[in-house]
């Protein structure tokens, strides 16, 4: 019922979530993403331009696991009511590449710089002190959501496609040629 990967029983949930700063140079919003990958493939993502001002990097990247969270918590539920009864979704683990953030979920203590941070966003805080998420650091260069929340050229961009293990559409050595047909040929 329940499709696995072929190594192993485990669905191998994890998520990779990524924020740009201030990257829409007229409103100063920032762009996050989030891919969420279970059984070895993306089975859910967003890219959205988001309505809050950020005042740093940190930030817009903590906002950013609050949404990757948010989803991580959405997909537990779908698997509870589905009846799947695996120990490998909890917790769920989400890799970003924004120490800060990921200290500033992690760490529950009154952060001097983060009081200013509406309530809703530390939604990450309860998942990961009920141990619902785990967070793991990845470097920039292994954050499979980057290609969500920037433009790319085509060399990162093919790397961007492989990190979500999609092929590209011309690529002929995974495409089948149609079977050829005589002119003759009635349908």
């Amino acid at each position: 019922m329940y499709q696995t990967s072929r190594r192993s029983k485990r669905l191998g949930v994890h998520e990779y979530c990524d924020s740009d700063y201030a990257g829409d140079r007229d409103t100063q919003r920032f762009t996050t993403g989030y891919v969420l990958f279970m059984a070895n493939g993306p089975i859910s993502w967003k890219s959205t331009r988001q309505t809050a001002v950020t005042l740093s990097t940190t930030e817009a990247e903590y906002y950013a696991l609050t949404g990757a969270a948010r989803e991580a918590a959405w997909l537990r539920g779908l698997l509870d009511d589905f009846g799947y009864q695996g120990d490998d979704i909890r917790p769920t683990l989400i890799h970003g590449d924004n120490q800060g953030s990921l200290s500033l979920a992690e760490n529950p203590t009154h952060h001097q710089r983060s009081k200013h941070i509406d309530i809703q966003y530390h939604f990450i805080r309860e998942e990961v002190g009920n141990n619902r998420v785990t967070l793991n650091y990845v470097p920039t260069n292994e954050m499979v959501a980057d290609g969500l929340t920037k433009g790319f050229s085509a060399t990162k961009h093919t790397d961007f496609v492989g990190q979500l293990r999609m092929k590209e559409q011309g690529d002929e050595e995974h495409i089948k040629e149609p079977p050829s047909r005589s002119p003759n040929t009635v349908l």
